[in-house]
């Protein structure tokens, strides 16, 4: 927080190895190690017990939804912007979904020109976009195992408990029925997927823009798939710094907080649940 920027988009799980190999954006790439091995660490290292009231954070990530009130002038969860006639999963992975990040952040922009503003995108963080990953779904259907992300019809017939659910392909792969190479398939094409959106805002910004990652993501390397806290490997704390000058830098000004913002912290645990993690 204390580096000079005005935009800063963070990637979730993005390591610094495959961003350098599919990043076609122009800019002063570095590499830099994160504070964190995983969302809650890195939020709790940068965020929680400080104040930025120049700043408004929009997220899909519900640990960042945890930071509270009082940090950020305002802080914009994605996980409260969806239509009420969505329910279920259908409506918690379109509320990750990178379109779903970059309209509240061209809004948020609009709405503060004189803040500096972080959106964070989740992807390339599971659930897994695109069609390699529907692809591998659909094939362990086939051989018995039903992944819920993303196959809310199908998860209609099917109990949490049961042996053959699972929440995510990493689960799938921790279970044996997708390859580590498949995984890392999925997790670059999702890469590119989310970089088309940042490519988009990006091109809306005016000013200093950072594009960087939270933390990065075992692929199989070491046996480990995910990125569990505390881990000091490379892939898991290695992520991109990629500058972007792009035209006059916004004003910025330091105000008090927006009215607290109403997020509900069961809905929060659900979502995390829904994501894998054990909370």
């Amino acid at each position: 927080m204390a580096q000079d920027w005005d935009y800063l988009i963070i990637l979730d799980a993005c390591r610094y190895d495959i961003f350098e190999e599919i990043n076609w954006m122009e800019g002063d790439l570095k590499r830099v190690v994160s504070a964190g091995s995983h969302s809650e660490e890195f939020c709790e290292h940068n965020f929680e017990g400080k104040t930025f009231y120049d700043t408004v954070y929009v997220t899909a990530n519900a640990f960042g939804a945890r930071i509270g009130d009082g940090v950020f002038h305002e802080l914009v969860y994605t996980g409260e912007e969806i239509n009420d006639e969505y329910v279920g999963w259908h409506a918690f992975s379109e509320r990750m979904e990178p379109e779903t990040i970059y309209d509240a952040t061209v809004e948020a922009v609009e709405r503060h020109p004189d803040k500096r503003v972080i959106a964070h995108f989740m992807q390339p963080h599971t659930p897994y976009l695109g069609e390699r990953a529907a692809e591998i779904r659909e094939r362990v259907a086939e051989d018995g195992l039903i992944v819920r992300s993303r196959q809310p019809e199908k998860v209609e017939q099917y109990s949490l408990d049961e042996e053959n659910v699972v929440v995510s392909l990493k689960e799938a792969a921790e279970r044996g029925f997708v390859t580590n190479e498949e995984l890392r398939e999925v997790y670059v094409e999702n890469l590119r997927l989310v970089l088309e959106y940042v490519e988009s805002l990006v091109s809306r910004l005016s000013g200093r823009i950072v594009i960087t990652a939270d933390h990065g993501e075992y692929l199989g390397e070491d046996g480990k798939l995910g990125h569990p806290k505390y881990q000091y490997a490379e892939v898991v704390r290695e992520v991109p710094w990629l500058f972007i000058e792009s035209g006059p830098r916004p004003e910025i000004t330091e105000t008090m907080p927006t009215g607290a913002a109403d997020i509900d912290e069961d809905e929060i645990t659900e979502h995390l649940r829904d994501l894998g993690y054990k909370d």
